[in-house]
């Protein structure tokens, strides 16, 4: 077909997800271009460096939540997670290939943007590749919540509700914007929330010092995601039955 990529029809759940992503190419190209659209005019201009990373980094807590989560309820009110209850797959197995899979095509996304901030920015080695993998953990993390979110919505609408609910609070916390150095509390629940890890090494990518170094961005949000992706895994039996 013209305007689209001759793609195989996929023979496993998460393979669908691939086959949506790289099958039309108007909307391959569309979703490239959104990311460098929002992120390459910050990282020319002269805003500050703690509200270009911000922007940053809510691009990417909301290309991961949404995607997964609306992507589950479409599927679960058409019936096909039901379908795959049926299988002798694991649940588990299934949510696992799902949100690792939707959290890779969510990076690859974003990849380009990214790599021209590095080189218009000419950060350190060390920042580049503590951002880079901030930024993948926190695709993780939101991918988890899209999941998770999935577990109790009928309709992207409820997507679109229950995220708000959630990230709001998260995205506070984690000192994207008036909270940027939090104290006491806030500061303690600050350290739980993988998002401020990739806010922290992107803030040093655009030559804002914080206190974070290089090696905790690595080494907490994946102990972090790891719990993530444990409970989320714990919800996927519920995920595949048929609600009422």
């Amino acid at each position: 077909m013209k305007g689209s990529f001759r793609i195989n029809p996929p023979d496993a759940y998460w393979k669908k997800d691939v086959v949506l992503f790289f099958s039309k190419r108007i909307a391959l190209i569309i979703k490239f271009v959104y990311p460098l659209a929002l992120i390459v005019p910050i990282a020319v201009s002269d805003i500050p460096p703690q509200y270009a990373a911000a922007v940053i980094g809510i691009v990417a807590i909301m290309a991961g939540t949404f995607g997964a989560g609306e992507s589950l309820t479409i599927d679960l009110n058409d019936g096909i997670l039901a379908r795959l209850a049926l299988t002798p797959l694991s649940p588990r197995r299934i949510v696992f290939e799902v949100l690792a899979v939707n959290a890779v095509l969510d990076f690859l996304q974003l990849l380009p943007a990214l790599l021209i901030v590095y080189v218009l920015q000419a950060a350190p080695v060390v920042w580049v590749l503590a951002a880079t993998f901030g930024v993948f953990a926190t695709l993780v993390a939101a991918n988890a919540i899209g999941i998770f979110i999935a577990n109790f919505t009928t309709s992207p609408a409820d997507v679109l509700l229950f995220a708000t609910a959630i990230l709001f609070p998260l995205i506070y916390v984690s000192g994207f914007f008036r909270n940027q150095n939090p104290t006491g509390l806030l500061e303690t629940l600050r350290g739980f929330v993988p998002f401020a890890y990739m806010n922290d090494a992107l803030k040093s990518v655009f030559g804002l010092a914080t206190k974070t170094a290089p090696l905790e961005v690595f080494l907490y949000p994946t102990l972090i995601c790891g719990v993530l992706v444990a409970a989320v895994l714990f919800t996927a039996p519920r995920l595949l039955t048929v609600r009422a």
